[in-house]
């Protein structure tokens, strides 16, 4: 793997995986893979504390003070980079303090855009203090780095679980002293590898296969301005809530969101597309959990027809909980994740060619990250939101995430304007299609239980009288 590894950081250089390379060659003219996120604190800042905090915690995390290069044979590594300087990647803005939150959006449009320094660490962190008090961290990361299940173990390892803790990080999120888990042994014998490889062929070649995704204005030209926008915060509860009442997940309750608000927008823009079932590529994470201070990108797309075509509500969700489990059950995810390990070797011309085929078959990107369930603290403040924004590639340009924290989850879009007119429209109907659901499941499942109950009620009468009911023709009293 290379003369380092993320865990013993004692040595410069590292070898880069082809799957990471290919992320790192994935920007475009209008598409940058570039993570953006919000860290919104309440309290006072102390930007000495806050410096010392993270120049001390972040180096934990090799990738943070390397850049991408070439070794031998022209193989993708990392090595350090001898100028690192924690100044030129954690900026105290003062310029944009007390923003208001229009003028918040309209300076992360503008930053999303901005490609990240090649020369240096491909991170940086911005600090604004916030109108009303407390303060913001803007804080980009190309992907290359790592995906989003990495990205939370970063935040875990940045902050802390009280708020008077010191700089010096606790050892249970310390990347050096984390250990691989133990994989499990699945393909234990040349068969099973046959087997596993001829399936993962099989769902490349499947996917090769679909035609491109219907016409709509998600599947317009991109341009260069782009919007980031996003909800309030939503209870996780009550999401959870209708997830229990349909015996479905999270992720099934947000993908039949988004579904219903695409439905929504197009119906309102008087689209055709509104009638038609569009496809979602969506993230879906295959590594374990404890790995995940090793950074690095392990997660597979897979292409789900969403049921943006279906009227009622609880069948959208009922046939996306369908969808999603016939996934969960293939090899897709681990095809396409193959995919991309595959691209990182071919040369960068013919990786864009292929993303492109790929990323035609889709009109918009879903992302789900499970951040940490309890407050976390940095530098004596409060974490009070955080929220992400997925980057899209290809011809792509339309990007939903949801991420949870402390109780509750935050929902973004990541829009170019040339497909999405009103992104804060179409941001407002997913948070319409929540409430939908919530209602209409509710009511569902009031139906349910009452002609459950009507049942039991009748065939218990019955039997008690001795009485058998013929069918034929209702006539009134």
């Amino acid at each position: 793997m290379g003369q380092e590894s993320n865990r013993q950081g004692g040595t410069s250089q590292a070898t880069m995986s082809r799957r990471d390379f290919s992320w790192f060659r994935m920007d475009g003219r209008h598409n940058l893979m570039v993570i953006n996120s919000v860290l919104l604190f309440e309290g006072e800042l102390d930007f000495a504390v806050l410096r010392a905090t993270i120049a001390e915690r972040l180096p934990n995390y090799p990738r943070f003070t390397q850049v991408v290069g070439r070794g031998r044979w022209g193989r993708p590594i990392w090595h350090a980079d001898a100028h690192f300087d924690i100044d030129q990647h954690l900026l105290l803005d003062e310029s944009l303090a007390d923003l208001s939150p229009e003028a918040f959006q309209t300076f992360l449009a503008n930053e999303a855009p901005r490609a990240l320094p090649v020369d240096r660490p491909l991170w940086h962190m911005r600090v604004i203090r916030r109108a009303g008090g407390g303060f913001a961290i803007v804080f980009r990361l190309h992907h290359c780095i790592t995906d989003g299940l990495g990205l939370v173990h970063v935040l875990k390892h940045l902050t802390d679980d009280t708020m008077d803790a010191g700089q010096a990080p606790a050892l249970e999120w310390h990347p050096k002293h984390a250990k691989v888990a133990m994989a499990s042994r699945l393909l234990c014998s040349r068969l099973q590898r046959l087997l596993f490889w001829s399936r993962i062929s099989a769902q490349l070649a499947r996917l090769t296969l679909l035609i491109p995704d219907r016409r709509s204005s998600l599947k317009n030209p991109l341009g260069g301005e782009k919007a980031l926008v996003q909800l309030p915060p939503m209870n996780l509860n009550l999401v959870r809530s209708i997830a229990k009442r349909m015996n479905a997940t999270i992720n099934d309750v947000w993908v039949a969101a988004v579904a219903g608000a695409l439905r929504a927008y197009l119906l309102e823009q008087g689209e055709p597309a509104a009638h038609r079932a569009l496809r979602a590529a969506v993230t879906f994470n295959l590594r374990n959990k404890g790995d995940a201070f090793l950074l690095g990108n392990h997660f597979g797309l897979v292409a789900v027809k969403l049921p943006s075509n279906e009227e009622d509500v609880v069948t959208r969700l009922e046939q996306t909980r369908l969808r999603m489990n016939a996934i969960k059950a293939s090899h897709q995810p681990h095809a396409t994740m193959f995919f991309l390990t595959l691209t990182g070797f071919l040369p960068r011309w013919m990786q864009a060619f292929l993303l492109k085929v790929f990323t035609a078959k889709g009109s918009v990107v879903l992302t789900n990250v499970e951040g940490p369930p309890e407050p976390r603290y940095l530098a004596g403040a409060r974490l009070q939101d955080a929220l992400c924004w997925v980057p899209q590639a290809g011809t792509m340009g339309v990007g939903f995430a949801l991420m949870s924290y402390a109780g509750q989850i935050q929902i973004s879009m990541f829009a170019d304007r040339q497909q999405v007119r009103e992104p804060q429209r179409l941001m407002d109907l997913v948070g319409e299609a929540f409430a939908q659901m919530d209602v209409q499941t509710r009511s569902s499942t009031v139906a349910a239980t009452s002609a459950a109950a009507n049942g039991e009620a009748a065939e218990l009468s019955t039997h008690g009288l001795g009485l058998k009911l013929e069918s034929g023709p209702k006539v009134d009293a």
